[in-house]
């Protein structure tokens, strides 16, 4: 029987979303038999909360963009990045991707399928290691204006408000930064 939960959506309703278990507190990193329930875990995710694009046809324009199969297998066949899921290979429950270069990491796509459940916070801590051992100096993540959980979750972990950015559809961001050493 699954314990429900509190919707994706933050609305209050209940969902069927089973409790994963064990599963949730297993990190992998990616590999190309993860992609396609990684990209229906991100199209969920992001249809619920994140809306990258104000209305259904830029929805539809970024879905066909960032959220395809071949997407996701140049993020896992580039060198410089690292997409790391957790929960069970074919149900997972989060993921995050890691963009590094000379100076600092980014983190992209930082994404759960229930929040605050602490997927997010094994995520991200997981991408604070990979940081420090890649000795970069600082991490940036962007999130959308108006999502307090974000900001709220990010300085927690000790991330502070930089600067406004924007994303590649024009929409407006906000860059949280962390230093690292």
């Amino acid at each position: 029987m699954p314990i429900v939960s509190t919707s994706a959506d933050n609305t209050g309703e209940e969902s069927s979303v089973p409790h994963r278990g064990i599963d949730s507190l297993l990190i992998a990193r990616a590999t190309p038999d993860h992609v396609p329930y990684l990209r229906r875990l991100k199209e969920r995710v992001m249809q619920a909360r994140y809306r990258p694009a104000p209305d259904e046809d830029g929805f539809e324009r970024w879905r066909e963009v960032y959220c395809t199969d071949e997407y996701f297998e140049r993020i896992i066949n580039d060198p410089s990045c690292m997409l790391l899921c957790i929960g069970s290979p074919r149900d997972p429950v989060g993921m995050v991707v890691l963009k590094r270069s000379d100076a600092h990491l980014e983190i992209d796509d930082l994404l759960v399928l229930e929040p605050r459940r602490g997927d997010g916070t094994r995520l991200l801590v997981a991408a604070l290691r990979y940081a420090e051992v890649w000795r970069s100096a600082d991490v940036h993540i962007d999130v959308y204006p108006g999502n307090e959980g974000a900001t709220e979750f990010l300085r927690q972990h000790g991330f502070h408000e930089e600067r406004e950015t924007q994303n590649d559809l024009g929409r407006p961001m906000l860059r949280f930064e962390r230093a690292i050493r």
